[in-house]
C-alpha cells in the first residue's frame, strides 16, 4: 500500500474532500477491510457507506445517532429499512425532509419545533398541513416569511419585535403596512435602511448611535448628510473608511487606535500618510506586520516582545534575521517551533518547561532528543 493511500486510511474517512484527491482507485480489498476496522463511530460509518454501500452488513446500525441518520438517509435512503426512526429528533427531521421530501409518511411531525418547521417551509411548503403553527416565535416567522410570504394569513404579528421585523421587511417590504415602526431599535433601522432606504422617511435618525451610523453609511453613503460624525468612534471610523474611503477629510484620525489602524491599512494602504506610526505599540506591529508585511521598513523593531516574534514568525518566517531571540521565552519558542520547526538550531531549550516539552512534541516528535532527562516523564 503506498503512502497517498496509507495516509488516507490514517485519516479515519475525513471524506470531505473529493474522493478522487485520495487516490480511492488504489484501494485493494485489503485496504478497505483496514478503514472497516478503523471505524469507530457513527459518521466514519455514514461516510464509508455513502461510498461504498456494500460494507452494509458490517455496519454496528446501532451505533448511529438521529443526525447520523439525518445525513446518511439524505444521500442513501436505500437504507431507510435499517433505520431506528426513534433517534431522529425535530431538527434531524427538518433537514432529512428538505432533502428527502419522500420519507414525510414517515415523520412524526409533532417532534418538529419552531425553527425546524421554519427551516422545512421555507424549502418544501407542501408540508403547511402539517405545521403548528403555534410553535414559531417571531424570529421563525421573520425566516419564514422572508422566503414564504403565503403564510403571512398563519403569522400573529403581534409575537414580532423590532428585530424580526427588520429582517422580514429587508427582503419582503411589502408588509410595511403591518409593522409597528417603535419598536425598531437603532440597530434594527441600519440594518433595514442598508437594504430598504425607501424607508428613510420613517426612521427617528435621533436614536442611531455610532455603531448604527457605521453599519449603515458602509452600504448607504448617501445618508451621510444625516450622520452625527462625533457619535463615530475609532472602530466605526475603521470600519466605514474600510468601504467608503471617500469621507476621509471628516475623519478626526486621533480616534483610531492601533488595531484600527491595522485593519484600515490592510483595505486601504492609502491612508498610511495619515497614520501617527510612534503611537503603535508591539502588539500593534506584530498585528500590522502579521498582515500587511509592506510596513516592516517602518517598524521600530525593539518595541516587540518574544510573545510578538513568535506570534510574528509563525506567519513571516523571513523577519528571522531582525528577531532578538533572547528574548523568546519557553513557551514562545514552544508556539514558535509548533509551526515553524527551520528556527530549532536558534533555540534555548533550558527555556522549556515540561508542559511546553509535553505540547511541542504532540506537534514536532522529532524534537524528542532535545528534551533534557529530568523533564521527561
Amino acid at each position: 500500500m503506498d503512502k497517498e493511500v496509507f495516509d488516507w486510511i490514517n485519516a479515519k474517512l475525513n471524506l470531505d474532500m473529493a474522493a478522487e484527491d485520495f487516490g480511492l482507485a488504489k484501494l485493494t480489498p485489503r485496504d478497505w477491510k483496514k478503514i472497516v476496522s478503523r471505524c469507530d463511530y457513527g459518521r466514519d460509518w455514514c461516510r464509508l457507506l455513502d461510498l461504498k454501500p456494500e460494507f452494509a452488513d458490517r455496519c454496528p446500525w446501532d451505533t448511529l445517532s438521529g443526525s447520523d441518520w439525518e445525513w446518511l438517509l439524505s444521500k442513501k435512503p436505500q437504507f431507510a429499512d435499517r433505520c431506528n426512526w426513534e433517534k431522529l429528533d425535530g431538527s434531524d427531521w427538518s433537514w432529512l425532509l428538505l432533502k428527502q421530501p419522500l420519507f414525510a409518511k414517515r415523520c412524526p411531525w409533532e417532534k418538529l419545533g419552531g425553527c425546524d418547521w421554519s427551516e422545512l417551509l421555507s424549502e418544501q411548503p407542501q408540508f403547511a398541513k402539517h405545521c403548528q403553527w403555534d410553535t414559531l416565535n417571531g424570529i421563525n416567522w421573520s425566516n419564514l416569511l422572508r422566503k414564504q410570504p403565503k403564510f403571512a394569513k398563519n403569522c400573529p404579528w403581534e409575537i414580532l419585535n423590532g428585530r424580526n421585523w427588520s429582517s422580514l421587511l429587508q427582503k419582503q417590504p411589502k408588509f410595511a403596512r403591518l409593522c409597528p415602526w417603535d419598536e425598531l431599535s437603532g440597530w434594527d433601522w441600519s440594518e433595514l435602511l442598508a437594504e430598504q432606504p425607501k424607508f428613510a422617511r420613517r426612521c427617528p435618525w435621533e436614536i442611531l448611535d455610532g455603531r448604527h451610523w457605521r453599519n449603515l453609511l458602509r452600504k448607504q453613503p448617501k445618508f451621510a448628510r444625516r450622520c452625527p460624525w462625533d457619535k463615530l468612534d475609532g472602530g466605526d471610523w475603521c470600519e466605514v473608511l474600510c468601504e467608503q474611503p471617500q469621507f476621509a477629510d471628516r475623519c478626526p484620525w486621533e480616534k483610531l487606535g492601533g488595531w484600527d489602524w491595522c485593519v484600515l491599512l490592510k483595505k486601504q494602504p492609502g491612508f498610511s500618510a495619515m497614520r501617527n506610526w510612534e503611537t503603535l505599540n508591539g502588539g500593534d506591529w506584530e498585528i500590522l506586520l502579521s498582515h500587511c508585511p509592506e510596513y516592516a521598513d517602518r517598524c521600530p523593531w525593539e518595541l516587540l516582545n518574544g510573545r510578538n516574534w513568535s506570534a510574528l514568525l509563525r506567519k513571516h518566517p523571513e523577519f528571522a534575521d531582525r528577531c532578538p531571540w533572547e528574548r523568546l521565552s519557553g513557551w514562545n519558542w514552544r508556539d514558535l517551533l509548533k509551526k515553524q520547526p527551520m528556527f530549532a538550531d536558534r533555540c534555548d531549550w533550558k527555556k522549556l518547561s515540561g508542559e511546553d516539552w509535553d505540547d511541542l512534541l504532540g506537534y514536532q516528535p522529532q524534537f524528542a532528543d532535545k528534551r533534557p532527562p529530568e523533564q521527561t516523564e
